[in-house]
């Protein structure tokens, strides 16, 4: 369903003039969004065609994928070299994490639901409804333009961030983080900033001295001045004054289900200032609502929750047999699990892409039928923009009377 919207944006990016402005009516919207996943794969499809595209942004995807496995299997050789299979672990813990969903999700189906077999083939990252975090195969399924920009700056903190050489350059990753998804840099970079600080005076005279850093802050800031504006009209504000104090028992034991298990069982085992911060984040984030599905807890929580995958496979390498290492296996079981059946979805019919869909018409016909879209476009002209953008060419765009981007059964 994601993926509706985001082929839209691509086919825009790839077939029509930069910026992107579209006309609906007497309206004008600025296509306002994190487009650096999509830029690469949308220069292809410039030279070659919509499909072209979209098979270049699989490859990007893949690319970004293979870093991320890279990371992990040099951190492995870093943390426990010579230990065979330690790599292969390590990347099974991280591909499989995520909360223990699974179990809220059975009851939930077998309570209330139409059983435990529906389940199969849906997913169920929603289960607590006002919050998400999700696990890693919901991410690369669902967002991986969401997940590689907050693990691939997470996993080289991890490996580098006791070093002041790589405090002097760690504004470049998150800078090309922030142009892809804002939110998933914003967490990276509490936790770089946190590791910094918890490394002492030389990783901040590092961190301060380095002119990558202040280059990356040259990069970022008309990149956030773009982002922002006309932001205000996102729907956001704080937990309790959105949703009301009922959502308190909620978000207890939703931190509980999808951190707090695994968060405790890692701490019985081993001790980290980091990943204290990391959990600590994760409990503060949802105190926020910031868009249409919170994406300030589902995206700004996602390095954080990389640094407790990375833990906990490390916890498990590293402890002696006892039943804290079994708790912890246990728990890891049910998550791996958990995402097994939110990877059941690639068993069911897929739809075709659309090739031939603007973002309007996508929106338009796609499932999120109440949503608001400001996350993505703005109205045009826009004060802060107009200085900063060339003159955009308009696309006209009737939603209403185009013919369908899907077959009927997936509209």
């Amino acid at each position: 369903m994601d993926w509706q919207i985001r082929d839209a944006v691509l086919h825009d990016l790839a077939t029509g003039p930069w910026p992107v402005l579209y006309a609906i009516g007497d309206l004008a919207w600025l296509l306002r969004a994190p487009l650096g996943y999509y830029m690469p794969a949308a220069l292809v499809g410039r030279l070659g065609g919509v499909g072209l595209a979209q098979f270049a942004l699989f490859l990007w995807t893949a690319l970004g994928l293979f870093l991320v496995l890279a990371l992990l299997a040099a951190l492995a050789r870093d943390v426990l070299p010579g230990r065979r299979h330690a790599a292969l672990v390590l990347a099974l813990v991280f591909v499989t994490f995520g909360g223990l969903d699974l179990l809220p999700n059975l009851w939930l189906d077998g309570v209330e639901g139409a059983g435990i077999a529906s389940y199969w083939g849906r997913g169920g990252e929603w289960w607590a409804r006002e919050f998400q975090f999700s696990g890693h195969v919901t991410l690369l399924l669902w967002v991986p333009n969401h997940a590689l920009p907050a693990w691939l700056p997470a996993l080289l903190l991890l490996r580098h961030g006791r070093m002041p050489r790589f405090a002097a350059v760690a504004g470049l990753p998150l800078a090309a983080a922030a142009v892809w998804a804002p939110l998933s840099a914003l967490g990276a970079g509490v936790l770089a900033g946190a590791a910094f600080l918890l490394g002492g005076w030389p990783m901040i005279r590092a961190a301060l001295a380095g002119p990558a850093n202040w280059l990356s802050v040259a990069l970022v800031v008309p990149a956030g001045l773009f982002l922002m504006a006309g932001s205000s009209s996102i729907p956001h504000g704080f937990l309790f004054s959105v949703h009301g104090w009922d959502s308190l028992p909620r978000l207890l034991l939703f931190l509980l289900v999808e951190v707090g298990a695994v968060a405790l069982a890692v701490r019985l085992l081993a001790t980290s200032r980091l990943l204290a911060v990391a959990v600590g984040l994760l409990a503060i984030l949802p105190l926020y609502v910031f868009g249409p599905g919170n994406e300030m807890t589902m995206r700004g929580g996602i390095a954080a929750l990389a640094c407790l995958a990375v833990a906990a496979a490390m916890a498990l390498l590293h402890a002696a047999p006892g039943w804290r290492r079994t708790m912890l296996a246990g728990l890891l079981g049910v998550a791996a699990l958990g995402q097994a059946m939110e990877a059941s979805i690639l068993f069911n019919e897929p739809w075709a892409p659309s090739r031939g869909c603007t973002l309007p018409e996508a929106a338009a016909q796609s499932v999120f039928t109440d949503t608001d879209w400001s996350h993505y476009v703005v109205p045009w002209p826009e004060g802060a923009l107009a200085a900063l953008l060339a003159t955009p060419a308009e696309r006209r765009v009737d939603p209403e009377t185009v013919a369908r981007c899907w077959p009927e059964e997936g509209g």
